[in-house]
This record gives C-alpha cells, structure tokens and sequence, in this order.
C-alpha cells in the first residue's frame, strides 16, 4: 500500500512536470514568433491591463534621462511595419507623456518595437507621440478608479509623509510615496505593507469574520460575504497577476477556517499553486509569486502558533491574530528576501512587530473610508484624520529603522544556502549554534572591515558604479568631496561609511549627470561650505537641476592657477586649479558623449599630508595637451585617470605626472567599454599601480601610499 502511494506520488510529479513545461513552452512559442519579433515600428489598438506608473528619472550615460510612463497592455490589432495583423499579445508599453488611463480602457497609438527580458511580453513599445483613448473603461474599472482617485485626494489631505503613505496601505497605490521614503520602507523590511498581499486580504478577511458574528453565527454565511467583498477589494485595487495570487491565497486561508483545521488548507494551497502556475506558467519564475506562496505557508503554519503564544499575555484572541498574521508572513519571507536581494535587515522583524497593531486598524479603517470617500469625503477625511497616529508610527519607525546597517549577503546560492540554513536554525530553535554562528560572522566582519578605509587615510575614491565621485580627509568628520557620482545612495552611504558630516568644499568637475546626479546625496543632513564648478554649464537640464540643489550656497566658477589653502590640526591640504582657463577653448572634438563638456572638466594637484594627487574629471587630449603644457604640473603620487579610464589619454601628460598609483573610477559592466584595455597597458607598461572601483570597490589611500579596497569576494557579508 505504501510503495502504491509512493509510485503514486512519483507519476504525479512526473505528470506536473510535463504539464508545466509543455504550458511554458507553448506560451513562450508564441511570444517568440509573434510579428513583433524582427519589427521596428507599430501602430496599434490596445487595450490597457494596469494602471500607467510614472518612473524615476535615471542616469543613462552622461545624461539624465526623463522618467516615463509605464504600463501593461494588451495588442489587439496592429500595422507592424506597414504589415496589418490581428493580435492578442501581451505588451508593455511606455511613454514619455504623463497618461492616466484605466485599466479597460481601448486605445491608439504608434511607437518603436524594443526587445525585453520581461518574460511575459511579446516585446516593449516605447512612444513619444500622444496616446489617444478610442473606448472607455468598462463601468467596474471606472468605478473602481473614481475610488482611488477619490481616496488618493482624502490622503493628499492629510498632509505629511503618513497622509502619503496610507493609499500605499490600504490599495497598495504608492503614487505619493516619495523615493527617499521608499527607500527607508526596503531598509526596514516594511516594502511589503504597501503591496497588496495575501496579508491585506486575511486582514480584512479576519475582520470581517469577526464583525459578522454579530450579525450571524453561521460559518458559512459569514464565509460567503467575506468572499463576496474580498472579490469586490479585488476590482479595487486591481486584479492584477500579484492581486489574483493574493486572492488565491486567501481563498486558501478562508477554506482553512471552513474546515476547521490547517492540514485542509496545505493541500488547498499546493492546489492553488499548480492551477495559478498552469494558467500563467510564468509565475513560477516571479520572486512576487514566490513571496505571495511564502507569506501564505507562513500565515497557515506559524501563525496558529504565533497567536497561542501572544495569546498568552492577551486575551484579545482577533487582536492577537492580526498581529500573528504580518509577523508569520514576514519570518516565512525573509529567507527568499535574501536570496533574491542579497540583503538582511535585522531590524525587519522589530520594525514588523513594531508596526503590527497598526497596520490593522489602518487596513480596515482605509478599506471603509476608500468605500465612502466618492460619496462622503468629508466623513473618509475623518476617519483618514483618526488613522494619522497610526501611519505615523510606521513612517517613524520606517526612518528610524530604515538609517540602520544593512546585513550583505552574496547575492548567490551561498547567499540562500545561509538563509534558508538560519531559518532552519530558528525553526529547529537551536539557539546556542545560531548565536555561535552570529558571533563567528560579527567577528570575521568587524576584523574584515577594520583595514577600510584605515584610521589614516587621506584619498578615498568612492564606488558609485559609472561615474565619479573622490574624497580627501580633512579630518574631525570634514572632507573635501570631487564629484558626487550618479546615485545619491551610493555617495550618501560612501560618505557616511567615512564618517563625514561636513564638506567644507564641494567641488563639481562638470555638469555630466555621472558626476552630479548624487548631489543630493552628498548633502544629506551635511553642511557644505563652499562649491567650485566649471565654467561651461551644459547640459542644460543637468546643470540646472544642479543650481536648483546648490541655491543659497556660495558657488564660485574657477579657473586655471586660483589655488586654496586648508589647514586644520590634523590635516594641511593645498589645492592649484589647472584647468580650464578662463575661458570656454573650442577644442577638437572625439567620438563619444559630449567631448566639449568634458574638455571643460575641473582639473587640479591636490597635496595632502605630502601625498600629491591629480584629478582631471573627463578630460580628453586636447584638454590634457594643453594641461601638460601649462608648466603648472610635476611628479605625483596618485592619479584619477580621466574620465573613467577611456582610450581618450594623452601619454605624455602621463609621462610627465609619473604617478605611482592610478585610480579609476568605474561602473561593472558599463556599455562603454570602460576602462579601455589600451590605457591599463598603457599605464601598467610604465610601472603604475592600477586599482578599479569595478573590481576593487571603494577604494583608501594613505600619504605613505598604502592602499586598502573594500574588495567584494564570493563569500563576503559585510554592512552597508
């Protein structure tokens, strides 16, 4: 009987196997042969699946490239290039106009065929011409989006980060929510309230299990309405692939409480996997349904058990279940949060444990006060107003929280191998192992990290990925910062790694977006004394983005041979302007991006505590030619090779600086090409020590030239 049960088992598998990859691979035949495959342009009749999301503006090359819109659709008929077919295939499309369509909605457009990665589309189809709605939504979406424009206004009443924050809480809209906020809420652990979940729907679900009772003691009556509004929640914060999972889920858990018992609900939930799976194979591949399964496996198998032990010091047994539900779904997390990011917030359980008394209340009071607010804004304003304290505790916990270290893992499977071996740990509650562990990795990291960047540094190149970003040690937590890179976190976490809490002087080479974008991260809760830039402001929209940042500090354009002095008691630096001149030269252009702004680039020799350093932005030849010949340089120790070591090096002006280390600031796998094989041969042939951040990472200098990287191995943790 149980070798019968076991071949059972066996062919089921098998047979599950067959099924899925046979329902992949028809899906993903038809994606490739579709006509979209080898075409460039389209114009289309579309019908849209979810709501258009404005983007962040990004750094792509020297440039900042604006944000654009983007959504899902659906093609029904199209003219691929000048070919008319009749389509049903999955696209996404983006725009560089602000769109406001509903999910339904048919519309017209035209655009460029780009391929993607994004395996559940046939290609990507950027427009930048107007896209025209030919039908409305149908009455449920409309309804559905007259809530949440109605609900989305209430919030914005309440003014302040926690106002902006409950949209994201109640219907996952996050539309308010600013970059710098989000960014604390990943930090934290807490990204995952502000997605709609299988968590919001037990929530609600539990509530409405409880509140019914008063009504009707029947199970089943009680099921079947909770059923009926959680497919009503559904339509309103759309039902989307991650929704529909949620969804799923929670009909999982529902079927759990009919039966009365967990080991109903397991099978039920293996069912719901296989049949979502089956219908779109691509989820099996989604770290969303990975977490969406997660989350619920938590709910299911510790939450039982989470509620008995709070249960304890509670008597409010619904009380107790919705605080279990986000701490259940949050442990079963975060083993696949590590593998998939590489990243541990040890503070994602207290922040979550923290939070759990609120994030219901808010939950239940936002879902009625969204159902009311066309009709009754007045009132959904006040029940918003009684739900601030609450949001407010999760916007102070998700900044205070969210400013701690994060725990870096390799982003491998070693990096899954150690969560999933923590998990078991805990589960298996061996304690004593787990805290040998914990001490043992403490250890390694702190005698790791002890030699970055070194108690007597005085040069740090920044690793800001493709950009630049350079700092020299003036000592007491105050440094002069050369270009600030394309990221504002990844210079705000470099200077605060180097425990730098003032700039007396900020220097911008240019005004390209790798060397400016993270302004706003150098400054951050730091003051700034005085800023130098070129005398070239292009490009325009950058350097005016910049000057908006810099307003009210005292800004000076330099020139060539202006010098500054620093003294302090530790510290004696002394700075000579070599370029540019006065004046903006017309030199010969490069192939490339932006030759005469990059000919403008500050150049200076920096002495610090008798170490020499040459730093020169992007410059090309042309400009480096006329640097060689200004008679204003000699020997130095350490070298910023130009503009991220590109083939574009003038040898002599090299030959002449003779620098003993060369620096280059770029970013892993850049499009460039940088830095070129040339100039490494070039400067290894003449005896220089090459150091990368693309494979050192940030990068120490001492004045006795003792170099220490903060060199990434495959088995490193380490903080950030």
């Amino acid at each position: 009987m149980a070798r019968s049960s076991k071949r059972s088992a066996y062919l089921l598998l098998v047979v599950a196997f067959l099924v899925g990859g046979a329902g992949s691979w028809l899906r993903l035949q038809a994606l490739s042969h579709s006509p979209l495959r080898s075409a460039k342009t389209i114009t289309f009749m579309a019908t849209v699946k979810t709501d258009p999301v404005l983007g962040q503006s990004k750094v792509i090359g020297s440039h900042i490239k604006a944000a654009t819109t983007t959504f899902l659709a659906t093609l029904d008929s199209g003219s691929v290039d000048g070919r008319e077919y009749s389509l049903h295939l999955p696209v996404r499309l983006t725009s560089t106009k602000k769109v406001l369509f509903l999910p339904g909605a048919h519309i017209f457009g035209s655009g460029t065929i780009f391929q993607t990665s994004e395996r559940r589309v046939a290609a990507l189809i950027s427009t930048r011409s107007t896209l025209k709605q030919v039908k409305a939504a149908d009455p449920i979406n409309r309804l559905a989006g007259a809530i949440r424009m109605a609900f989305r206004k209430s919030a914005l009443s309440i003014k302040g980060e926690s106002g902006e924050l409950i949209p994201g809480l109640v219907l996952g809209d996050t539309s308010l929510e600013r970059p710098a906020f989000v960014e604390d809420m990943r930090r934290s652990g807490l990204t995952h309230l502000t997605a709609v979940s299988g968590e919001n729907f037990a929530i609600i679900a539990a509530f409405l299990l409880w509140g019914l009772q008063f009504l009707t003691r029947r199970l089943p009556t009680r099921l079947i309405i909770t059923a009926l509004v959680l497919i009503s929640f559904i339509f309103l914060v759309r039902p989307s692939p991650s929704v529909m999972r949620a969804s799923v889920m929670t009909a999982v858990l529902l079927l759990g409480k009919a039966k009365g018992e967990r080991g109903s609900a397991l099978p039920a939930l293996g069912l719901a996997i296989a049949g979502l799976i089956l219908l779109d194979p691509f989820q099996a591949v989604d770290p969303g349904f990975a977490l969406s399964v997660s989350a619920t496996a938590g709910i299911l198998i510790l939450g039982p058990r989470l509620t008995d032990f709070f249960t304890r010091f509670s008597r409010y047994k619904k009380l107790v279940e919705l605080l279990a539900i986000p701490i259940a779904a949050t442990i079963f997390c975060t083993p696949l949060i590590i593998a998939i990011s590489g990243q541990f917030s040890l503070v994602a359980l207290p922040a979550n444990f923290l939070v759990a008394e609120v994030v219901g209340p808010i939950t239940i009071i936002g879902f009625v006060a969204a159902l009311i607010s066309p009709i009754a804004p007045g009132i959904a304003h006040v029940m918003l107003v009684v739900c601030k304290p609450c949001a407010a505790w999760v916007v102070f916990i998700a900044h205070t929280l969210g400013s701690l270290p994060l725990l870096k893992l390799p982003t491998s499977f070693l990096g899954a191998g150690i969560a999933l071996a923590l998990t078991v740990l805990i589960l298996k509650r061996m304690w004593r192992t787990l805290a040998s562990l914990i001490v043992c990795a403490v250890a390694i990291h702190i005698m790791g990290s002890m030699g970055w960047p070194g108690g007597s540094w005085v040069v740090v190149n920044c690793d800001v990925g493709q950009g630049d970003g350079a700092v020299i040690n003036l000592g007491e937590g105050a440094a002069i910062v050369i270009d600030v890179g394309p990221d504002p976190q990844a210079m705000n976490d470099c200077l605060s790694a180097l425990h730098i809490k003032s700039i007396p002087l900020l220097v911008l080479s240019h005004f390209h977006a790798d060397h400016v974008n993270g302004l706003s991260g150098a400054m951050a809760n730091r003051q700034i004394g005085s800023v130098w830039i070129t005398n070239n402001p292009q490009p325009a929209f950058e350097y005016q983005q910049t000057m908006q940042l810099l307003h009210g500090l005292p800004v000076t354009t330099v020139q060539q041979g202006e010098s500054v002095h620093f003294t302090t008691p530790t510290t004696d630096v002394k700075i000579l302007v070599l370029w540019p001149t006065g004046e903006v030269l017309k030199l010969p252009s490069l192939p490339g991006d932006g030759s005469g702004i990059n000919n403008s680039s500050i150049a200076m020799l920096i002495t610090v505590d008798g170490l020499t350093f040459y730093t020169s932005g992007d410059t090309e030849p042309p400009a480096q030619e006329e640097i060689a010949s200004s008679g204003l340089i000699h020997g130095v120790d350490l070298m910023k090779v130009s503009h991220h070591g590109s083939a574009y090096q003038y040898l002599p002006l090299i030959d002449t600086l003779k620098p003993k280390v060369a620096l280059i600031s770029v970013g892993v796998g850049n499009s460039y090409g940088h830095p070129s094989t040339a100039t490494i041969a070039a400067l290894t042939n003449r005896g220089i020590a090459v150091y990368r951040t693309d494979l050192d990472g940030a990068i120490a200098v001492d004045s006795h030239l003792k170099i220490s990287t903060q060199r990434k191995k495959w088995w490193d943790i380490s903080w950030g």
